[in-house]
C-alpha cells in the first residue's frame, strides 16, 4: 500500500504539531523559576516548592486524563481530537501568561497537561490513517518532530526570554500553537473512511498482536486487555522502566556534571550534553521508525535497549567531556527507538474502534515511571553518591529486556518446530 499525498500533507502536519508543543513546553520550562520569581512566589524555599509542583502538574493530570480524550476520539474523530489538543495547550499557555500568583501558575500548569496532549493524538490519528506499511515510519517521524523541538525550544526560549521576558513567550507560543490548531482544522484529513477501505491494522498484524478486546470497553476495559496481553503487557512493562531510567538520570544529570566538573563553565557543558542527547534522538527517530516497518520490532527494541542501558552506566566512567559528548549522542539516538517502538505495538494490536483508548491507556501506565524516576534517583543519588544512579539505572535499564518477548516470526517459527521435534522423539 502506498502513501497517498494526502496523508503525505497530513503527516507534516501532524509532525508541526508535535514540533510546536515539544518546542513549547521545553521553552517555558527551564525558566519556571525566574517567572515564579517575577510574581514574588516568597523565599527561595518557597520558589523550588512551586517550581516542583509546576513542573510535576502537567505528567500528573495528562495521565488522569489522555484515556478519556482517547475514548472520545474513538468515538468522534482523531482529527478533532489533534486540534483539541493544540487549542488546550494554546490557551493553558496564554492562561499562564496572565497568571498573577504561583497558585495560579499551578492550575494553569494543571490545565495544560489535561487539555493538551498532541502526542497520544496524533499517534492514535497515525494508527487508524497511516498506510500498514508507513505506521512504524510515521512514528518515526512524529518522534524526530518532537526531538527537533526539544533541541530548539531551550534555545528560542532563552533567547525570547532574555530579550523581552517570560510572559511574552507563552504568548508568543500560544498565539503559534493556536494558529497551527486552525491549521490542522482546515487541512488536516479526517478520512475515518477515505483514507483506509480496512482496518490497516487487520492487514499488517501478526498473530501474536492480535486484539483481546471487541473494541467496545470502557476505559478500565482498555488498561485491562493491555495489562493482560501476553506480549502487549511486559512490553507496557519495560516502557514503564524505560521513562523510569530516563527521568532517574535526568533529574541527577546537572548536579552529577558539576560534580564532575567543578568550574563556572558546568553549566554550559550541561547545556551542551543536554543538546547531544536531543541531536541523538534527531538522528535516531526516523531511522529506527523505518526500521521497524522491515524487521521485527521486539529485535529492534531488544538492540536498542541494549545500546541505551550500555550508555547509561558508561556515565559513571569518569573520561571527561568529550567521552560523555559521545555518550550522550548515541544514548539519544538507542532511546528514540524504545516509546515509539512499544507504542507501535500497542496500535498493532488493537482494532481501530479502541486504538485511541488504549493509546492514552499506555500513555497514563508510562507517566508512572515519569513520576517515579526522580524521586527514586534523588533518593539513590543521596544513599550511594550521584555516580551510583546511573549504575543502578543502567542495571534497570539492561533488566527491563528480559521483558521483552521474542518476536512473533520467531515464535511462529519455534511452534512449528514442537511438532516436528517431538516426532522424532516419538
Amino acid at each position: 500500500m502506498k502513501s497517498s499525498p494526502a496523508w503525505n500533507n497530513s503527516l507534516r502536519l501532524l509532525s508541526g504539531g508535535r514540533f510546536l508543543s515539544s518546542a513549547g513546553l521545553t521553552g517555558i520550562s527551564p525558566f519556571i523559576p525566574y517567572y515564579l520569581e517575577e510574581m514574588n512566589a516568597g523565599t527561595p524555599q518557597e520558589v523550588l516548592l512551586w517550581t516542583g509542583l509546576s513542573v510535576s502538574a502537567p505528567a500528573l493530570s495528562y495521565a488522569l486524563l489522555t484515556p478519556v480524550w482517547g475514548k472520545i476520539g474513538d468515538r468522534w474523530s482523531r482529527k478533532w481530537m489533534v486540534v483539541r489538543a493544540l487549542v488546550g495547550l494554546a490557551l493553558s499557555m496564554m492562561l499562564m501568561g496572565f497568571a498573577q500568583t504561583p497558585f495560579q501558575f499551578f492550575l494553569f500548569r494543571l490545565c495544560q497537561g489535561a487539555f493538551g496532549g498532541i502526542s497520544d493524538a496524533s499517534s492514535a490519528f497515525v494508527g487508524s490513517h497511516a498506510p500498514a506499511d508507513r505506521r512504524g515510519s510515521a512514528l518515526g517521524t512524529l518522534e524526530r518532530a518532537s526531538a527537533a523541538g526539544l533541541l530548539a525550544g531551550p534555545l528560542l526560549g532563552s533567547l525570547c526570554v532574555h530579550l523581552w521576558g517570560s510572559r511574552p513567550l507563552l504568548f508568543l507560543t500560544a498565539a503559534l500553537t493556536l494558529a497551527f490548531a486552525l491549521l490542522a482544522a482546515w487541512k488536516l484529513g479526517d478520512a475515518q473512511q477515505s483514507d483506509r477501505q480496512v482496518d490497516s491494522s487487520q492487514v499488517s498484524r501478526p498473530p501474536a498482536l492480535s486484539a483481546q478486546t471487541d473494541g467496545r470497553g470502557g476505559i478500565g476495559h482498555a488498561f485491562r486487555s493491555l495489562l493482560s496481553h501476553p506480549m502487549i503487557g511486559r512490553l507496557v512493562l519495560a516502557g514503564i522502566l524505560f521513562k523510569l531510567v530516563d527521568f532517574a538520570t535526568f533529574t541527577m544529570f546537572t548536579p552529577y556534571v558539576r560534580e564532575l566538573i567543578p568550574s563556572d563553565d558546568a553549566v554550559l557543558f550541561v547545556g551542551l550534553l543536554l543538546a547531544m542527547s536531543s541531536v541523538g534522538e534527531l538522528l535516531g527517530s526516523s531511522w529506527w521508525g523505518k526500521r521497524n516497518d522491515r524487521r521485527p520490532p521486539e529485535r529492534n527494541l531488544k538492540l536498542a535497549g541494549l545500546l541505551c542501558g550500555v550508555c547509561v552506566l558508561a556515565h559513571a566512567v569518569p573520561l571527561g567531556v568529550a567521552w560523555l559528548i559521545v555518550v550522550r549522542l548515541l544514548q539519544g539516538f538507542a532511546y528514540s527507538a524504545l516509546l515509539q517502538t512499544v507504542m507501535l505495538q500497542v496500535l498493532d494490536s488493537s482494532s481501530d474502534r479502541d486504538r485511541g483508548v488504549r493509546i492514552g491507556a499506555t500513555n497514563s501506565l508510562l507517566m508512572a515511571g515519569q513520576l517515579i524516576g526522580p524521586m527514586l534517583g534523588v533518593r539513590i543519588g543521596g544513599l550511594w553518591g550521584l555516580s551510583s544512579v546511573y549504575v543502578v539505572m543502567g542495571l534497570v535499564m539492561l533488566s527491563a529486556l528480559f521483558l521483552i518477548p521474542r518476536s512473533s516470526a520467531a515464535a511462529k517459527k519455534a511452534a512449528e518446530r514442537l511438532p516436528l521435534q517431538s516426532t522424532k522423539k516419538g
